[in-house]
């Protein structure tokens, strides 16, 4: 098999995480719920993972909050969020259904107003002067964007847009699920959140994901129950973390991710992804009838290359890839609904997606290039 699905998750893992899920599964035990040793080691396991988390992109101090999704990251965030009716609430063309449809949820209940950030179609920029005049019109209450893009890899602008949305005291959150870890992110003074998804650029295993929480604002809560610490007060806590992650934290999930951080410190993802990917749009641009989503500077996509082949839904190349080639790759919308409009993917049903990893190969782009060819 041949997987080129690393944007859903990525695989393999590094062999590590699959040593550290055994060990944890094997040996750890319940955090902040006993006073005994091992008790204590899972409590400064978590302690440690939370430093590392921040420590990889160079963050002196934080809150990091763990949930089991990005999804429930941007839920807990977007319903956090102290937001009143008529509040204006800005996105991107190229959001995943997990900012659109908590926002859509909210926009029932409290009637606010959800507003896309222009971009160029023919260039992907941001029109930042358009975008000027429309905070000026219509004061952004959030901004919530990604840092690369699950349908076509390209690694969103976030910093001109969050320096504008900053001026108005926008509470400015960035989707990093795609790339934490592997990209460094710049200008965090502008950001107020970061979320990130443990099973995809950070090489851990499913069940662990958060957020970090770069300023004072004030988050509502929106879970509750045991922490193990103030037991006989019966509202949550206000510190961070205890009073955001009620429940037993998933320590088996963090083991993996400690183990996967550590491998991230010492091995080069980026560079590596950067060359696949450029051999990749390379290779693709030599068969005529695919038709590639890309910006005029490929520079700025990184691991994930969307196409179309004439003739063709999305769904069938997919289908064709997998049953007669064993090569696995995603098909259809990705669960980011405001994209297809964007780059005119609509009629062939999606895209059909390439996510790359580190554990990919220039021979299994070539085995690709060449199967798309039989078609």
């Amino acid at each position: 098999m041949i997987y080129f699905d690393n944007g859903a998750t990525t695989y393999p893992k590094p062999e590590c995480v699959y040593q550290a899920l055994d060990r944890a599964n094997r040996n750890a035990f319940n955090s902040g719920r006993g006073s005994y040793k091992v008790a204590r080691e899972s409590t400064k396991l978590i302690d440690e993972v939370r430093r590392k988390i921040m420590t990889i992109n160079d963050i002196d101090y934080a809150n990091v909050i763990f949930t089991n999704s990005a999804t429930s990251a941007l839920n807990n965030l977007i319903f956090g969020i102290d937001i009143i009716e008529g509040d204006n609430i800005y996105i991107s063309p190229f959001e995943h259904n997990s900012v659109i449809r908590p926002l859509e949820e909210l926009k029932e209940k409290k009637n606010i107003n959800i507003i896309i950030i222009p971009f160029l179609k023919d260039t992907w920029n941001v029109d930042i002067e358009k975008l000027k005049n429309m905070f000026a019109l219509k004061k952004p209450k959030a901004v919530i964007i990604s840092h690369i893009s699950n349908v076509t890899g390209l690694i969103l602008p976030y910093e001109i847009i969050f320096e504008e949305s900053v001026k108005y005291k926008a509470i400015n959150i960035l989707d990093s699920s795609q790339g934490y870890g592997i990209v460094k992110i710049k200008d965090l003074k502008d950001i107020n959140y970061i979320v990130f998804a443990g099973h995809k650029s950070l090489y851990g295993s499913f069940g662990i994901a958060g957020y970090i929480k770069l300023k004072q604002d004030i988050l509502n809560k929106t879970i509750f129950g045991g922490t193990g610490s103030d037991t006989m007060n019966p509202k949550m806590l206000d510190k961070y973390p205890d009073g955001y992650e009620a429940g037993s934290p998933n320590i088996v999930a963090i083991s993996s991710l400690k183990a996967s951080l550590e491998w991230l410190e010492i091995t080069r993802v980026y560079t590596h992804e950067k060359e696949l990917t450029k051999y990749l749009i390379e290779k693709l641009k030599s068969i005529d009838k695919i038709h590639l989503y890309l910006p005029n500077d490929i520079e700025k996509i990184l691991g994930i290359v969307s196409f179309n082949i004439d003739g063709y839904k999305s769904d069938e190349v997919g289908s064709i890839l997998d049953d007669e080639f064993d090569i696995c790759v995603r098909t259809g919308f990705h669960c980011s609904p405001l994209i297809h409009d964007f780059i005119s993917s609509i009629d062939y049903g999606g895209t059909v997606r390439v996510s790359l990893g580190y554990f990919n190969t220039k021979k299994e782009i070539d085995d690709l290039i060449n199967a798309l060819k039989t078609l």
